[in-house]
């Protein structure tokens, strides 16, 4: 077989190349291999675990699964540009119908790549969830690409949020000027007016205004209350196919959230506006995501395909932008463990058992119950309230907390 060194803006057509620097470029350019193979000669062997991803430069491929159904794929069209049968053990036996011309790379040389670069891959994926042959899938590889080379544009936390942060880390900053900050926002000062006077939070004095809820509710309620108030402005669109599920999307982490504060309530060790917070925000990876498949707008309109790519994503985007956030550890595992059933980590419950049994309960008597494990067989059942959550007690909590869940709703309310 014949070898010869790609030129790196050839490179560039493929989708784990489109973004990295001439830097990265020629580190591949160098270590890859550009292979020869003549027509009907075996590339991959079905099952096989080989460590190194293919490329088609020039030519086709034949890819005969295990049931025996055949694909073939052309150089130079969309479904060249990934990695040709890349999970291993591979699902298919690739073959050249043609003389072909065919990149190599070892596995870990896009990893090296960034590593010459001074880049580093923060987003994870096991590639064994993706089917090559899948467009959706051809989709999530492209993302994932975009995510580790640091393309992925992640929403930034509202501007108000930024600052009340900032204003609350100075160290002569008081009520007042955390008040000044709110009302630069009508809205949001309303709805913490609002906030302070329900009966969540009312104390013995009525708030008028701004800075008596401020000192009514204290900093951290506040700047937990005022994140949560501007998380809305992102769960928006422009394209009328994504605005009704954006408003279901919001709709359900606002029933999450509303759930998780009351739970939060009844066990020791945890606060409520805490955990109102993590509910909010632990499906904001598929706010992002959502926002990108406004590239392919076919897949819009595929509600199947659209939930499969949203399931096998929102957990690593959603910890990248809680990570570019600065939110807690704690948070950022509630994105990336998320319906995570089984998750068990430590003896002592956590932020993400309490997530994972609010939606446990929303799920009651809903046809998704079915599709869940029972409450009690769950890790997270028997820590919470020090294994006191019995079946029984779960319902009546949920139950008598109706009137402060339908509250916390209104506060949310689109």
């Amino acid at each position: 077989m014949e070898t010869e060194v790609i030129d790196i803006e050839s490179l560039k057509f493929f989708t784990p190349f489109e973004s990295l620097t001439d830097k990265q470029l020629d580190y591949i350019a160098v270590n890859a291999q550009v292979v020869r193979i003549p027509a009907g000669k075996t590339i991959i062997e079905l099952e096989s675990n080989s460590i190194k991803k293919y490329l088609l430069l020039e030519g086709s491929l034949k890819l005969r699964a295990f049931d025996n159904s055949v694909t073939t794929i052309e150089a130079n069209t969309e479904r060249a540009k990934n990695p040709i049968a890349q999970l291993r053990p591979s699902r298919y036996h690739v073959s050249t119908l043609s003389l072909c011309k065919i990149l190599v790379l070892k596995d870990d040389c896009l990893d090296t790549a960034f590593e010459q670069a001074g880049v580093s891959s923060s987003i994870s994926l096991d590639e064994a969830i993706l089917d090559d042959e899948q467009e959706e899938d051809r989709i999530l590889y492209e993302l994932i690409m975009e995510l580790q080379q640091g393309n992925f544009v992640l929403p930034s936390l509202p501007n108000i949020a930024l600052r009340i942060r900032e204003t609350i880390a100075d160290d002569n900053s008081d009520a007042d000027d955390i008040a000044q900050v709110i009302m630069t926002d009508p809205a949001i000062a309303a709805k913490i007016i609002k906030a302070a006077n329900s009966a969540m939070y009312q104390r013995h004095k009525k708030a008028e205004d701004c800075k008596t809820a401020v000192v009514s509710l204290g900093t951290k309620v506040t700047t937990q209350l005022v994140t949560a108030f501007t998380l809305k402005e992102l769960f928006q669109s422009q394209n009328k196919i994504l605005q009704h599920r954006m408003k279901k999307l919001w709709e359900h982490s606002i029933e999450i959230a509303s759930i998780s504060c009351v739970l939060a309530k009844v066990t020791p060790g945890f606060n409520a506006e805490h955990a109102m917070l993590a509910g909010l925000i632990h499906d904001i990876g598929n706010v992002a995501i959502l926002n990108k498949i406004t590239d392919h707008p076919h897949i819009l309109e595929d509600e199947k395909n659209l939930d499969k790519i949203t399931a096998k994503m929102h957990a690593q985007v959603g910890g990248a932008i809680l990570r570019r956030w600065d939110f807690s550890d704690d948070f950022v595992m509630v994105a990336e463990e998320t319906e995570n059933w089984m998750y068990d980590v430590s003896e002592q419950p956590d932020l993400v058992d309490i997530i994972n049994m609010a939606h446990l309960h929303s799920y009651i008597g809903t046809p998704m119950q079915k599709t869940v494990p029972i409450i009690d067989q769950t890790p997270a059942f028997q820590k919470l309230a020090l294994g006191k959550l019995t079946p029984k007690l779960s319902i009546k909590v949920l139950e008598k907390a109706n009137e402060k869940i339908n509250e916390i709703k209104e506060l949310f309310s689109l």
